[in-house]
């Protein structure tokens, strides 16, 4: 196999130096990215738990995430990307959910952290691109709890 670093992998690599604090296992800290002439950056505007059958916001935080996760993959393959070409992530809760306390960072893992990983694992080859995660009041709408916006690079 190769090395992260060779030019003959065109895959993101994430990794925590061990000059920084180790973060908890839903994402790394660094990320490199070889860059080709033949690249292209693939951006998604923020996902949410909106059906595309019903046109609707499924109810309950978990749904919406477990929502979120699909409609990106749908999302990624329609730019001929994968999970495993992400290279950052950006997970905006809304603080009042009921479901989530943003006081505690073992509870985000075990409440939302879970499903991410879960969809890294099995759509992502386990991959834990470097994330942020935002505490918010509201979003869009009302009934939105949770939204993901995701960058990831394509290799040709």
């Amino acid at each position: 196999m190769a090395s992260p670093l060779s030019p003959n992998n065109n895959k993101p690599h994430a990794f925590n130096p061990p000059t920084v604090p180790t973060p908890p296992p839903t994402y790394a800290q660094v990320s490199t990215t070889p860059l080709l002439p033949t690249s292209k950056l693939v951006t998604l505007a923020g996902q949410v738990g909106l059906s595309a059958d019903t046109g609707k916001i499924v109810p309950g935080f978990d749904a919406q995430v477990k929502l979120t996760y699909v409609n990106i993959l749908a999302c990624l393959k329609a730019a001929g990307a994968t999970p495993r070409d992400i290279i950052h992530v950006r997970h905006y809760i809304v603080k009042d959910t009921g479901r989530v306390g943003v006081d505690s960072e073992d509870e985000l893992t075990r409440v939302w952290g879970h499903h991410w990983m879960e969809f890294m694992d099995k759509e992502g080859e386990g991959h834990r691109p470097p994330d942020t995660v935002v505490g918010v009041a509201c979003l869009a709408t009302s009934e939105l709890l949770y939204e993901c916006e995701v960058w990831a690079i394509v290799h040709a």
